[in-house]
């Protein structure tokens, strides 16, 4: 089944205005690859910040051309420019036929942690690695709503992290 075949109804729809923001204290850094589900992660996670009565001019958004190879660079160098408080890096790796997958959510994960430790800025990884599309529709939809746990996250860092520093 091709990403674009299942029923959309599944996916976090509702859609919320976010997008770049020099003064932004929460980062997502979101792959343009697989963007039905991505979007679905993004709503997830707004709609979880919503709740929380996080500001939204303190939330931005980075649309990453490329999938999720690309976001461990684009994450540091937005870290660099923008100096945000935490970041979220968003993408969808599903298997396919070879063990590419493997080698593909490896890579990214690893360099995710260390773009964190490098920068000194909490990077989540909303990375979501599955073997099937359907089980990507369900932990980035409304079953499993991954985007919620990823927000939770983000603003259970800020809390700590502003106790300790």
């Amino acid at each position: 089944m091709k990403v674009e075949e299942f029923d959309k109804n599944k996916l976090i729809n509702k859609q919320f205005d976010i997008s770049s923001n020099s003064n932004c204290k929460l980062l997502i850094v979101k792959s343009k690859y697989n963007e039905l589900l991505t979007n679905s992660i993004c709503n997830g996670i707004f709609n979880e910040l919503k709740t929380t009565n996080m500001d939204q001019n303190l939330m931005g958004l980075e649309n990453i051309p490329g999938g999720a190879f690309e976001i461990p660079l684009a994450t540091k160098r937005l870290i660099n420019k923008i100096k945000p408080e935490i970041v979220i890096a968003v993408a969808c790796i599903i298997k396919g036929d070879t063990k590419h997958y493997e080698f593909l959510s490896s890579t990214v994960i690893n360099a995710l942690r260390n773009v964190s430790f490098e920068t000194n800025i909490p990077v989540i990884n909303g990375i979501i690695t599955t073997e099937t599309i359907d089980q990507a529709i369900s932990r980035v939809g409304k079953e499993y709503n991954k985007g919620k746990d990823f927000a939770n996250t983000a603003i259970n860092l800020l809390k700590y992290y502003s106790n300790i520093t």
